[in-house]
């Protein structure tokens, strides 16, 4: 039985019983604000590159249906007016939600803004500043299309120059492989293989249109339309592979080009990649933001307005076995039912020392 199928069968026979609820109050799902995560929106799949990494787009279609399930359910809200409950300790009354977007694709201007406007939907764009204005591809886009393009030639390469994983984890594939060197490796680290799969595979190919990143006079028109712009770092490390003082060079650097661009304050962050621990959280408050967003359910007990968990969905998130949109696969999503089978396997905490650095660090740049 596929991945989907099963999903499909699970979602039905719990949505039947209103099961999924039922587990979504025993996990606290139903009693906190369901915030959701995208990162490209795309006008049809079909047009999508080859070695577009996976897990990362979904067509406008699949993505107003998505919206339009959440909307008969919840209340749209901003990530304002959550942060401003979460640091009251108000509870809601009502079932919320709110839209994000992450590392600033200029197809979430072309395609997901009409849709969040027709609608009257608010939404939060996490940018990457670095990036904006530019023709490149994402580091991350840059290593998996590297990979994509020749795998069992990436593969060779990747032993040759010795950051080849355990077998099982380089027989998944190009996206596997690119979560395994993101999630371990330092940016500069990161680089270093990009660079030298260049060298042995060719270099890689020109980015789309559909991979650009967003302009500066877009991320203003989108701020002009009511969307929030928060920070995504300056250059997308994963901070947690991070020495301290890149980390806050950073968290600080991206803020001020915001600020200074759409002349507002950015009191929201993205940890790239969902990672973060005590050492990195810390440094995010001295930085100055006033609320942060994992990918986990993990919350740090000292700063929870700062480790606030999203819900990322894509365009395979939601399907049943034939393709379909599944609103039972929906509300098991939503409601943590596919949670209880997996669990985070990051490194939260970290030990005093490295804490200490960070602190010291930020103190030191201001």
């Amino acid at each position: 039985m596929s991945r989907a199928s099963l999903k499909a069968g699970v979602g039905a026979a719990l949505a039947v019983t209103a099961a999924d609820r039922l587990i979504g109050a025993l996990t606290g799902m139903r009693r906190v604000p369901l915030i959701v995560g995208y990162h490209r929106v795309v006008d049809t799949l079909a047009s999508e590159p080859p070695t577009a990494t996976p897990a990362m787009s979904v067509s406008v279609r699949t993505f107003a249906q998505q919206l339009d399930w959440i909307g008969r359910r919840y209340r749209f809200v901003t990530l304002d007016e959550i942060g401003a409950r979460l640091l009251s300790g108000e509870r809601w009354t009502e079932p919320v939600a709110a839209v994000t977007f992450d590392d600033g694709y200029r197809d979430v201007y072309h395609y997901a803004l009409p849709v969040l406007t027709r609608r009257g939907i608010p939404a939060t764009m996490f940018v990457i500043t670095d990036a904006i204005g530019t023709s490149s591809l994402l580091t991350h886009d840059r290593l998996h299309l590297l990979l994509a393009r020749d795998w069992p030639s990436a593969c060779r390469a990747l032993a040759r120059i010795g950051v080849l994983p355990a077998r099982g984890k380089a027989a998944r594939g190009p996206f596997a492989m690119m979560r395994f060197l993101l999630g371990t490796r330092s940016q500069r680290e990161i680089a270093h293989v990009i660079q030298m799969l260049e060298h042995l595979l060719g270099p890689a190919d020109a980015a789309p249109e559909s991979l650009l990143p967003l302009a500066w006079d877009m991320v203003r028109a989108l701020d002009r339309a009511g969307i929030t712009i928060g920070s995504h770092t300056h250059t997308h490390p994963v901070l947690t592979n991070e020495d301290h003082a890149h980390v806050v060079e950073e968290l600080v650097t991206s803020r001020a080009a915001i600020e200074r661009e759409i002349g507002a304050p950015v009191r929201h962050f993205a940890y790239p990649d969902g990672g973060f621990d005590t050492a990195v959280v810390s440094a995010v408050a001295a930085a100055g933001y006033g609320f942060a967003y994992t990918t986990c359910r993990h919350r740090d007990p000292d700063h929870p307005e700062l480790t606030i968990p999203r819900r990322f969905l894509w365009e395979n998130s939601c399907l049943d076995a034939r393709g379909r949109f599944s609103p039972s696969v929906m509300g098991c999503l939503t409601n943590g039912v596919y949670d209880l089978a997996v669990s985070c396997r990051r490194r939260h905490r970290v030990d005093a020392e490295r804490l200490e650095r960070h602190e010291a660090a930020a103190r030191a740049i201001g």
